[in-house]
């Protein structure tokens, strides 16, 4: 599934959307984004995706988001200014608020475990 995912998320972002409207996907792109700034500052720092776990609602996802993009996606982030990854935070910036279902824990554990980034595949 993951995979599948990847790939059809990767396909979709070609076409440049300005909004996703699935959330599955939405929280693939969110959580691969924040992994790919802390892989690329400090490999060492992981743990800060397990506090996507515990989020209830997609606003909660977005600020732990910006909290991570703001001590990971700035000073030693090589794609600070990059266009794919200005993109990237833009779909997660314009996602509307919504409660996330029970399952989206076990998906976030899921997507934290992808070692390809949509940043370096679009």
């Amino acid at each position: 599934m993951k995979n599948s995912l990847f790939e059809a998320t990767k396909e979709e972002l070609r076409c440049r959307p300005k909004h996703l409207i699935d959330l599955n996907q939405w929280l693939f792109v969110t959580i691969n984004t924040a992994k790919s700034m802390i892989d690329n500052t400090d490999k060492s720092r992981f743990v800060y995706l397990k506090k996507f776990v515990s989020c209830d609602t997609t606003r909660d996802i977005q600020q732990l988001f910006d909290k991570i993009q703001g001590k990971f996606g700035n000073t030693g982030f090589s794609k600070r200014h990059s266009p794919k990854y200005l993109y990237l935070c833009s779909l997660v910036a314009n996602f509307p608020q919504t409660s996330l279902p029970s399952e989206a824990s076990q998906l976030i554990s899921y997507f934290v475990t992808e070692d390809k980034y949509l940043l370096y595949e679009i």
